[in-house]
């Protein structure tokens, strides 16, 4: 099992270029086709305020739009053409984050940004992870704005968790895992005793990776579910995690998912890349 196609996106921002630069570093790496997507908010105008602009305005706000699609495509291609790698490039029409879930499900990787909570973009990048977490079906791997200085997993932190999504999420790292040079799982608990149950678990998921040729015992950490998040992050800087492996959760909200907490916190305090499947 590896990695083919790895969609990354791209936007205007100020992040995008380390985004394409790690996606293709992964392309290099396991080698896959790159496909970058342009992704941005549209700004649509209701007939009626478009009825109230006076035209040459609209023109020139159109052409800013076109001049920035093809601003982001060519930095694109200067980046990731470096990899060696087939390049393709995409400007679907219409609603973006609909867009980005139907590009995403033919990708076997997908790359998106952290959101950022202080810039003006937050709440659509923030609706487009989860968007493309939730309902592609494919893994995502989060890049923090935070200046990645090492190649992406050599020592990977998997939060282990006796769930579908984490079960999902560490068959989809299974291309990261099987490179890497260190694994180790960590398992938090809220209760001081392991049952039974605790230790058949963590036999599983040891006796999975195991037979993938991967060396990886399971730690179980006492600590409350307010906690859970820190103590990953921590544990991940304890050990030099330069990448770290979750499922991605959600939870109801009368009509609309949410993120979990701890889902939550990673994303908004990560420093090093976070790998989540659903």
């Amino acid at each position: 099992m590896t990695y083919r196609s790895i969609l990354v996106h791209v936007d205007d921002g100020p992040h995008s270029e380390q985004r394409m630069k790690v996606a293709a570093d992964l392309g290099r790496q396991f080698p896959a086709q790159l496909v970058g997507a342009y992704l941005v908010p549209r700004g649509e105008y209701s007939p009626f305020a478009t009825a109230l602009i006076p035209p040459d305005l609209m023109e020139q706000r159109l052409q800013r739009a076109n001049d920035a699609q093809h601003a982001a495509e060519k930095r694109f291609r200067e980046v990731a053409g470096a990899s060696g790698r087939a390049l393709e490039w995409r400007a679907p029409v219409g609603d973006p984050i609909e867009a980005g879930v139907i590009h995403s499900r033919y990708a076997d990787l997908i790359v998106l940004g952290q959101p950022v909570r202080e810039q003006a973009d937050y709440t659509f990048t923030t609706e487009l992870a989860h968007a493309m977490l939730m309902e592609s079906g494919r893994p995502v791997l989060f890049v923090p704005y935070t200046r990645i200085e090492q190649p992406i997993g050599r020592r990977i932190l998997i939060a282990w968790k006796d769930a579908r999504e984490s079960a999902r999420a560490v068959a989809d790292a299974l291309p990261f895992l099987k490179d890497a040079r260190k694994v180790r799982a960590v398992a938090i608990t809220p209760d001081v005793e392991e049952s039974l149950r605790d230790v058949l678990v963590d036999k599983q998921v040891e006796g999975f990776l195991a037979r993938h040729e991967i060396d990886a015992q399971v730690k179980r950490i006492v600590a409350s579910d307010v906690e859970a998040g820190e103590l990953l992050l921590s544990h991940a800087a304890d050990i030099g995690a330069d990448l770290i492996v979750m499922g991605g959760y959600s939870r109801p909200r009368i009509s609309q998912l949410v993120w979990g907490g701890v889902s939550r916190l990673i994303l908004g305090s990560m420093t090093v890349p976070v790998l989540m499947s659903h």
